[in-house]
């Protein structure tokens, strides 16, 4: 099912510049990265609306495709207190996130190198932040067959993903990912293809869950989905 977009509004920039200005400065990175990192803290609509969802949950969180482990930042700094374990295949992320949130002082916060569909099998809150575009379709079909069989345990799983729908916003963030592969910001970013809703949801139900999609796009013009998924007895 698609719902309508969040209405729920951000915390105002002024009162929490202090608060992402001190993220920024646990990375060991150069000042246009540290300012990349305060800008999409601020306006990226994906770490509030996976904070809404899972503030009050004691599950371990498992963010698949962590990058520089932003979102673990941010939900220690807004007091999510769960174990939180990030997976990336890219070796030199996972360093500099096993640095930041060292340089931190966060407990209970661990990286790990590893392919998406290594990732733990443990009871928990999965996140995909922008991951299911970079695998291939058989791949993807695959992890997502893999995160509906976890989830019938317990936990959640939420994804937010760029789709397929020919609208003026896909057009518009297939443009982004080009700019993103000739800028060399993500590895494997030359081959993309963004899935469709129902490529998505489909082996969720398959396999039992109730899964909700709403548009999140904030203020960004791009177009992404929060798709979330549980197991529904």
């Amino acid at each position: 099912m698609i719902s309508s977009p969040s209405r729920s509004t951000p915390e105002p920039f002024r009162v929490r510049r202090a608060r992402l200005r001190r993220i920024a400065s646990h990375f060991d990175c150069p000042l246009h990265t540290r300012a990349y990192i305060v800008g999409k803290l601020a306006v990226d609509p994906a770490y509030h609306a996976i904070l809404d969802h899972i503030r009050d949950s004691v599950l371990p969180v498992v963010d698949i495709g962590c990058g520089f482990g932003l979102l673990a930042h941010w939900l220690r700094e807004n007091s999510c207190s769960a174990p939180l374990i990030g997976y990336d295949s890219d070796g030199e992320k996972i360093r500099l996130a096993r640095a930041a949130a060292t340089r931190a002082g966060y407990s209970g916060v661990s990286f790990e190198a590893a392919h998406a569909l290594d990732a733990s099998s443990r009871v928990a809150n999965y996140v995909l932040l922008d991951l299911l575009h970079y695998l291939p379709p058989g791949e993807r079909d695959d992890l997502l067959a893999s995160l509906a069989a976890r989830i019938r345990e317990g936990g959640s799983v939420f994804i937010r993903s760029g789709i397929r729908d020919g609208s003026w916003r896909h057009r518009l963030t297939g443009i982004q990912e080009r700019l993103i592969e000739w800028s060399g910001w993500i590895s494997d970013a030359a081959q993309f293809e963004f899935p469709s809703i129902a490529e998505v949801v489909e082996p969720f139900e398959a396999a039992g869950c109730r899964c909700d999609a709403r548009p999140l796009w904030g203020r960004m013009p791009f177009n992404n989905y929060l798709v979330s998924a549980r197991y529904s007895e």
